[in-house]
């Protein structure tokens, strides 16, 4: 790998923020060694790619511990969970929990956490169904993975949970018609569409009085 890390050197002002593929590698591990979030999360990404993994692994649980804000919570804790030491259910969960005291965004991180599919051992639908209320942004994705696990598990959604799911689907009509800047805070990867919308209320009227 010597070839990239010289590449690097040589171009690094020509390149962006946080990818390995175009931040120059020196300047992202020493954003990574000063604290910085986002090059720890990128620079163990890079690791991840080379054996032994457990650099990788040390990485990511800094970045994890460190996490302030939601945006600082990445999905890949959820694909950790269980499978990586440092990354157990209940040290994610704490981690998350903390993070939304004043983050109230990473509250979509928790809601995504606890519909995550074995082996980690968060899964949850009381869990998930708690947080839909304290969602901050349109969450069509997550919605519809939470109605399928619903449906799968044959759960019986409460009159509550139902019309927080109303004012979440509300707020994702309002960001179709009116698109939210880019910001930092959490939001699902792609943007709403009308059809997310028109699926969202056909799972909505289906559930189970």
């Amino acid at each position: 790998m010597a070839w990239w890390w010289i590449d690097s050197a040589v171009t690094c002002d020509q390149q962006d923020e946080y990818s390995y593929h175009g931040v120059c590698l020196i300047e992202l591990r020493r954003r990574a060694e000063s604290g910085d979030n986002p090059a720890q999360w990128a620079y163990g990404n890079y690791l991840s790619g080379i054996r032994p993994f457990e650099q990788a692994y040390e990485w990511h649980l800094k970045a994890m511990h460190g996490a302030r804000t939601g945006l600082d919570l990445r999905r890949s804790m959820d694909a950790y969970c269980d499978k990586v030491p440092g990354f157990d259910a209940r040290t994610v969960e704490s981690t998350m929990q903390r993070v939304v005291q004043t983050s109230p965004d990473a509250h979509l991180r928790l809601f995504q956490f606890y519909l995550s599919i074995p082996p980690c051992s968060a899964f949850s639908l009381d869990q998930a169904s708690a947080q839909i209320p304290q969602l901050t942004q349109c969450a069509h994705l997550t919605l519809a993975e939470y109605f399928r696990a619903v449906q799968r598990e044959r759960y019986t959604v409460s009159t509550t949970t139902r019309a927080a799911i109303e004012v979440n689907i509300e707020r994702c009509e309002k960001d179709l018609l009116h698109p939210p800047p880019d910001g930092p805070h959490v939001r699902e990867f792609m943007p709403v569409q009308l059809q997310d919308i028109a699926d969202l209320r056909r799972s909505l009227a289906a559930l189970r009085p």
